[in-house]
Protein backbone atom coordinates (compact mmCIF):
# COMPACT_ATOMS: atom_id res chain seq x y z
CA UNK A 1 0.00 0.00 0.00
CA UNK A 2 1.26 3.47 -0.91
CA UNK A 3 0.57 6.41 1.40
CA UNK A 4 1.36 10.01 0.48
CA UNK A 5 0.70 12.95 2.81
CA UNK A 6 2.86 16.00 3.39
CA UNK A 7 1.68 16.25 7.01
CA UNK A 8 4.08 14.01 8.92
CA UNK A 9 1.74 13.52 11.89
CA UNK A 10 -1.18 12.46 9.67
CA UNK A 11 1.07 10.22 7.58
CA UNK A 12 2.51 8.54 10.67
CA UNK A 13 -0.92 8.04 12.23
CA UNK A 14 -2.40 6.45 9.10
CA UNK A 15 0.71 4.35 8.55
CA UNK A 16 0.65 2.99 12.11
CA UNK A 17 -3.06 2.23 11.85
CA UNK A 18 -2.69 0.35 8.57
CA UNK A 19 0.34 -1.60 9.74
CA UNK A 20 -1.53 -2.59 12.90
CA UNK A 21 -4.30 -3.92 10.65
CA UNK A 22 -1.85 -6.06 8.70
CA UNK A 23 -1.19 -3.88 5.66
CA UNK A 24 2.28 -3.42 4.23
CA UNK A 25 2.71 0.36 3.94
CA UNK A 26 5.24 2.45 2.04
CA UNK A 27 4.76 6.06 3.09
CA UNK A 28 6.03 9.22 1.40
CA UNK A 29 6.06 12.90 2.34
CA UNK A 30 5.49 14.09 -1.23
CA UNK A 31 4.29 12.95 -4.62
CA UNK A 32 7.81 13.42 -6.01
CA UNK A 33 9.23 10.99 -3.42
CA UNK A 34 6.72 8.33 -4.43
CA UNK A 35 7.31 8.84 -8.15
CA UNK A 36 11.08 8.47 -7.62
CA UNK A 37 10.61 5.06 -5.97
CA UNK A 38 10.39 2.35 -8.65
CA UNK A 39 9.08 -0.15 -6.10
CA UNK A 40 5.78 1.77 -5.99
CA UNK A 41 4.74 0.03 -9.22
CA UNK A 42 4.31 -3.20 -7.23
CA UNK A 43 1.63 -1.83 -4.87
CA UNK A 44 -2.05 -2.30 -5.56
CA UNK A 45 -3.46 0.59 -3.53
CA UNK A 46 -2.70 4.30 -3.15
CA UNK A 47 -3.94 6.59 -0.40
CA UNK A 48 -2.98 10.18 -1.08
CA UNK A 49 -3.75 13.60 0.29
CA UNK A 50 -5.33 16.00 -2.17
CA UNK A 51 -3.64 19.24 -1.16
CA UNK A 52 0.16 18.99 -1.14
CA UNK A 53 2.93 21.37 -2.24
CA UNK A 54 4.16 21.08 -5.83
CA UNK A 55 1.83 18.24 -6.89
CA UNK A 56 -1.69 17.48 -5.67
CA UNK A 57 -3.21 14.02 -5.33
CA UNK A 58 -5.14 14.25 -8.61
CA UNK A 59 -1.97 15.01 -10.55
CA UNK A 60 -0.10 12.25 -8.73
CA UNK A 61 -2.65 9.64 -9.79
CA UNK A 62 -2.57 10.96 -13.36
CA UNK A 63 1.22 10.57 -13.41
CA UNK A 64 0.98 7.04 -12.03
CA UNK A 65 -1.64 6.11 -14.63
CA UNK A 66 0.57 7.55 -17.40
CA UNK A 67 3.33 5.19 -16.30
CA UNK A 68 0.92 2.24 -16.43
CA UNK A 69 0.14 1.85 -12.72
CA UNK A 70 -3.23 0.03 -12.54
CA UNK A 71 -4.01 0.10 -8.81
CA UNK A 72 -6.89 1.34 -6.71
CA UNK A 73 -6.67 4.87 -5.30
CA UNK A 74 -8.30 6.70 -2.38
CA UNK A 75 -8.09 10.49 -2.04
CA UNK A 76 -8.12 12.10 1.41
CA UNK A 77 -8.60 15.78 2.07
CA UNK A 78 -8.94 18.29 4.85
CA UNK A 79 -10.03 20.95 2.34
CA UNK A 80 -13.24 19.65 0.83
CA UNK A 81 -14.49 21.48 -2.26
CA UNK A 82 -17.92 21.03 -3.85
CA UNK A 83 -16.63 19.58 -7.12
CA UNK A 84 -13.70 17.63 -5.67
CA UNK A 85 -15.52 14.30 -5.39
CA UNK A 86 -16.62 14.47 -9.02
CA UNK A 87 -13.10 15.40 -10.16
CA UNK A 88 -11.59 12.62 -8.05
CA UNK A 89 -13.90 9.96 -9.49
CA UNK A 90 -13.27 11.21 -13.02
CA UNK A 91 -9.52 11.00 -12.34
CA UNK A 92 -9.85 7.34 -11.34
CA UNK A 93 -10.08 7.47 -7.56
CA UNK A 94 -12.38 4.89 -5.99
CA UNK A 95 -13.27 7.14 -3.07
CA UNK A 96 -12.82 10.53 -1.43
CA UNK A 97 -12.57 10.72 2.37
CA UNK A 98 -12.58 13.88 4.45
CA UNK A 99 -10.18 14.41 7.34
CA UNK A 100 -10.28 13.83 10.20
CA UNK A 101 -10.36 10.13 9.36
CA UNK A 102 -11.83 7.55 11.67
CA UNK A 103 -9.94 4.27 11.90
CA UNK A 104 -12.89 2.03 11.10
CA UNK A 105 -14.10 4.16 8.21
CA UNK A 106 -10.69 4.24 6.54
CA UNK A 107 -9.95 0.53 7.01
CA UNK A 108 -13.45 -0.40 5.84
CA UNK A 109 -13.13 1.81 2.80
CA UNK A 110 -9.77 0.31 1.88
CA UNK A 111 -11.20 -3.20 2.10
CA UNK A 112 -14.19 -2.14 0.01
CA UNK A 113 -12.02 -0.44 -2.62
CA UNK A 114 -9.70 -3.41 -2.93
CA UNK A 115 -12.75 -5.55 -3.74
CA UNK A 116 -13.79 -3.44 -6.74
CA UNK A 117 -12.06 -1.58 -9.57
CA UNK A 118 -11.87 2.22 -9.73
CA UNK A 119 -14.97 3.83 -11.23
CA UNK A 120 -12.99 5.36 -14.10
CA UNK A 121 -9.47 4.99 -15.41
CA UNK A 122 -7.24 2.05 -14.75
CA UNK A 123 -8.17 -1.42 -13.61
CA UNK A 124 -7.60 -3.62 -10.60
CA UNK A 125 -4.76 -6.09 -11.12
CA UNK A 126 -5.37 -9.79 -10.60
CA UNK A 127 -4.30 -10.95 -7.15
Amino acid sequence: MLLVDDDQAVRRSISLLLRARGFSVHDFGSAAELLADRACALSHCLITDYSMPLMDGLTLLARLRESGWPGTAILITGRYQNDLEKRALEAGFSALVEKPLTDEKLVGLIAQCLDKPPLQGGYRPAS
